[in-house]
């Protein structure tokens, strides 16, 4: 009794377990067949079972040789008590092409507890029948085998195995892509490839294109007879330089497994039962190519065109355009299509000069497939208006050239307007505007002066200041003067004259003089006014230290300039770091009035320690 009840607990066991699984109906054949050559068709019913199965009209292209053969099968697992049912069904059907081309197998249909399940379609690519099937392997196997007691390994032909490099086009403008591939054809047993040397595609930008299995392995028809092909490389090229480009051949070594008939052999059946295999060394060449690269047009090039060649498209947007004054706006570009992304120069944005602007953040996410070369670039600016009012923010352009039309487009970004509301805090430190302050004049003093008041001097009759000692130096004394001031201004302007030298002697008082500032806004807990003056304080030591315009102050200008100018690494990685946190706490500032006190040191320390190095190359 307790037998037939654990049976009937476990076939409702396997029952629930068998509804819980789901239905999968999948069609599968082979990608590629030749004209009058038999193959397989399959569609695979997992998790289910069904009576029969429906069949769209076959496509014209193929006979249905045989079909459909049947096969069932069930399994029972048990997993942790759990058991699990599982029945599969195979509906096979045998079928033969009759023309060359691609055709489609239309989905097929099955019924599962009622509900219909249809399978996906598939694509068959049918190649020519071969004109000559026999391969050279095989006729020098047949020819080996009417010379008694031949024991020679049948020899490989070119025909048997070769390489081709194929490209998409053979015109192309310059940074046009192009699709290079790099493909073997056999027909031999190929046992392994070795000392594979490429071509160099100098004069191009080449990324690789990441293939799978399905993608890499196929056939195809070389003069009348069909080859398996593997894909070796495959790339996207972008040519550099106009002007017809030569791509070198490449080399390959094939280890090629060939039959070798038996010693005492006179041909038959039994010859090829005992036939034993030889490997076969074969040297395979890249063929080389040659691509014409045209120049690109110059009728009609914008200005601002950067060497942008493919097909894109421009959006932009603005985070807010109601902000208040020392509040942080972003302004976002991407620009997306397909083309050499990679080195696309980003829009120049023109903000006010109210505005302080960082260097912009670019992120470019690009997929490299067999279409070639597709994705985005994003750009971020951050600038921070220091003034109340409304400003406009210029639209943005940019150009490239369109391969399809072959002409230039500029594409361009809308004229944003944004509102600056007075802001909490006040600016610190001078700030460059291009609109004017009005305000009313002011009285500065009295429009009167006093009466003089002082007691008078008087003189007596007869004496005369003319030709006197005091007439004489009175009238020298000026004339020395002018000697001496003129030759002092003449000293000054020759000092002054080198304006790298003034801005490189007041670098330090000058720096000292905005942390001087920065210190008096510890006192008063000013965070953020803080951050800008030490960071005004160390940007502009380097700018004028080692006079660097400001438009051209960056990290990694500053950075290289300070290797040129012998700086150790530690005092570089110091003060690249000290900014990156100044900027850091800026926005996020948490930090308390001793940790001001501890970046208040160390950017003393480090202008110091810069100081002395830079010093001591100049000297």
């Amino acid at each position: 009794m307790k037998r037939i009840v654990f049976f009937i607990f476990f076939l409702l066991s396997a029952i629930s377990a068998f509804a819980d699984e789901a239905v999968q109906f999948v069609a599968s054949t082979s990608n590629m067949v030749a004209v009058g050559q038999r193959f397989k068709v399959v569609f695979s019913l997992k998790n289910g079972s069904a009576d029969n199965i429906q069949i769209a009209d076959w496509n014209e292209a193929f006979d249905v040789l045989v079909g459909p053969s049947v096969s069932r099968g069930k399994s029972i697992s048990m997993i942790n008590g759990s058991t699990t049912v599982t029945e599969n069904s195979a509906y096979t059907y045998i079928l033969v092409p009759k023309k060359e081309g691609t055709f489609t197998i239309s989905p097929a249909k099955v019924t599962v507890n009622g509900k219909m399940y249809m399978s996906n379609a598939l694509t068959v690519k049918v190649l020519p029948a071969e004109s000559n099937p026999q391969s050279g392997a095989q006729q020098s196997q047949t020819r080996g085998r009417n010379s008694y007691g031949s024991q020679q390994p049948a020899g490989i032909s070119d025909n048997d195995i070769f390489v081709k490099t194929e490209l998409t086009r053979t015109k192309v403008y310059e940074q046009e892509q192009l699709i290079a591939t790099i493909k073997l054809y056999y027909s031999a047993n190929v046992r392994s490839l070795d000392e594979v040397k490429f071509p160099e595609f100098k004069g191009f930008i080449a990324q690789e294109i990441e293939l799978n299995d399905d993608q890499k392995y196929g056939m195809d028809a070389v003069n009348g007879r069909n080859y398996r092909t593997v894909i070796l490389k495959q790339m996207v090229l972008f040519p550099q330089k106009s002007g017809v480009q030569k791509v070198e051949s490449g080399k390959i070594s094939a280890i090629v497994q060939v039959p070798v008939s038996n010693q005492r052999s006179r041909g038959g059946f039994f010859d090829d039962f005992f036939s034993s295999y030889a490997d076969v060394k074969k040297q395979l060449t890249v063929p080389g190519v040659t691509i014409d690269v045209m120049p690109l047009p110059e009728a009609g090039k914008p200005d601002d065109f950067s060497g942008a060649v493919g097909d894109f498209q421009l959006s932009s947007n603005l985070t807010s355009d109601h902000v208040k004054a020392n509040e942080a706006v972003n302004l976002n570009m991407k620009i997306s299509g397909s083309g050499n992304l990679k080195y696309l120069k980003t829009p120049e944005i023109k903000f006010p000069l109210d505005f302080e602007v960082y260097d912009p953040k670019t992120d470019t996410k690009q997929s490299v497939t067999r279409n070639g070369v597709s994705g985005s670039k994003s750009v971020e600016y951050v600038a921070i208006p220091r003034f109340e009012g409304e400003y406009k923010i210029p639209a943005a352009t940019f150009s490239y050239f369109d391969v399809k039309t072959k002409k230039y487009k500029t594409l361009s970004s809308p004229e944003y307007t944004l509102t600056v509301e007075k802001g909490d805090a006040p600016v610190s430190g001078p700030v460059v505007s291009n609109y004017a302050n009005k305000q009313n004049v002011k009285m500065l003093d009295k429009d009167l002066r006093y009466i003089n008041t002082r007691d008078l001097v008087l003189q007596e009759r007869g004496d005369f200041f003319f030709a006197s000692t005091s007439y004489w130096l009175a009238l020298m004394i000026p004339f020395l003067l002018a000697i001496a001031a003129f030759f002092a201004y003449k000293k000054y302007l020759a000092d002054n004259a080198d304006l790298v030298l003034v801005k490189n002697k007041r670098a330090n008082k000058q720096a000292k003089k905005r942390l001087k500032a920065a210190e008096a806004h510890i006192a008063s807990n000013n965070k953020s006014a803080f951050y800008e003056e030490v960071m005004k304080a160390m940007w502009g030591y380097v700018g004028d230290k080692l006079n660097i315009p400001v438009s051209d102050l960056s990290r990694d200008n500053v950075e290289s300039r300070l290797i040129d100018h012998a700086v150790s690494s530690d005092t570089i990685a110091q003060f690249i770091k000290l900014l990156d946190k100044c900027e850091f706490a800026r926005y996020a500032s948490s930090e308390e009035a001793n940790a001001l006190n501890v970046i208040y040191d160390e950017a003393s320390t480090v202008i110091e320690k810069l100081e002395q190095e830079v010093k001591a190359i100049n000297a």
